[in-house]
C-alpha cells in the first residue's frame, strides 16, 4: 500500500499522552488540528500532480460529518483511560495492517478510469461514515480506512489512492475538528507548536524518503505503531 507521511501523525496522540501527560481527549483535539493542516497541504500537492480521483474522494466524505460528530460525542462519554486503551488497540491494528500489506500492489485504476457502480457507491458511503467516526473518536486513523477500501476493495492504483485519501482526509479532519473545538478539546498552547513541527516535518519527510526505501519506511512505521500501542496499554494497566 502506498506510503503516506501523514500516517505518522497518528503518533501525536500517544506522544502527548505518554510523554507530556495530556488528557486523551485534549491530545485528540490537538492531533486533529495538526492533521487538518498537514492533509490540506498534502492534498494541494497531490492535486498539482493530478493524483486525486475527486469522484471517489467526495463519495468517501458524504457521511464524514455525522460520523465525525458521533465519534467526537463519544469521547465525552468515555474516561481518558478507556479512550487511551482503545487508541492503543487502534495503533496495533493499523500497524499489523501496514506490515501485512507491505507487498500488496492494489489495482491499476487511474483518475479517469473509475466507473461508479451501485456497489462502489455503497462501499464508499459506508467507508465515509466509518472514517469520519474513527477520525472523530481518535483524532487520526480515518485515512487508513479509506486506503484499504480504495486499494484492496475498489482496485485503485496506490498512487491515486494516496492522493485521494489525502484529499478526503483533509475534509474529514476538518469535519472532525469542529466538534472538538466546541467541546474545548483543542489546547492552542499545544496545538501551535505541534502544528508548526508537523509542517517542518512534512518538508523533511520527502527528502528522507528519497534516501530510504519505501518498504523500509513502512516497516519502521508499522513496528513503531505496534510498540507504542503496547506501551499505551502497559502504561495504563500495569504502570510500566
Amino acid at each position: 500500500m502506498q506510503f503516506s507521511w501523514s500516517r505518522w501523525g497518528i503518533l501525536i496522540v500517544p506522544i502527548l499522552v505518554l510523554g507530556f501527560g495530556l488528557k486523551t481527549q485534549h491530545a485528540i483535539g490537538v492531533s486533529l488540528l495538526m492533521m487538518t493542516f498537514t492533509t490540506i497541504s498534502a492534498a494541494i500537492a497531490y492535486a498539482r500532480q493530478r493524483k486525486i480521483n475527486y469522484k471517489v474522494g467526495v463519495l468517501l466524505d458524504v457521511f464524514d460529518v455525522p460520523g465525525a460528530v458521533l465519534g467526537a460525542f463519544i469521547t465525552t462519554l468515555l474516561s481518558s483511560n478507556i479512550l487511551a486503551s482503545l487508541f492503543g488497540c487502534l495503533l496495533m491494528i493499523i500497524s499489523i495492517r501496514i506490515l501485512k500489506t507491505k507487498n500488496e500492489k492494489g489495482g491499476e485504476i487511474e483518475c479517469g478510469d473509475f466507473i461508479l457502480s451501485r456497489r462502489t457507491i455503497c462501499l464508499c458511503l459506508l467507508a465515509s461514515f466509518v472514517s469520519g467516526f474513527v477520525a472523530g473518536l481518535f483524532g487520526a486513523g480515518g485515512g487508513t480506512v479509506d486506503m484499504i477500501v480504495m486499494v484492496l476493495v475498489l482496485g485503485m492504483s496506490p498512487y491515486i489512492a494516496a492522493g485521494t485519501s489525502e484529499f478526503g482526509m483533509a475534509l474529514t479532519n476538518t469535519a472532525a475538528l469542529i466538534p472538538h473545538i466546541f467541546l474545548g478539546n483543542v489546547a492552542l498552547q499545544w496545538a501551535a507548536p505541534v502544528t508548526i513541527g508537523a509542517v517542518i516535518g512534512a518538508q523533511l519527510g520527502p527528502a528522507i524518503s528519497r534516501r530510504i526505501k519505501v518498504t523500509t519506511l513502512r516497516r519502521i512505521l508499522g513496528l513503531v505503531l505496534f510498540v507504542v500501542g503496547i506501551r499505551m496499554l502497559a502504561t495504563l494497566y500495569i504502570g510500566v
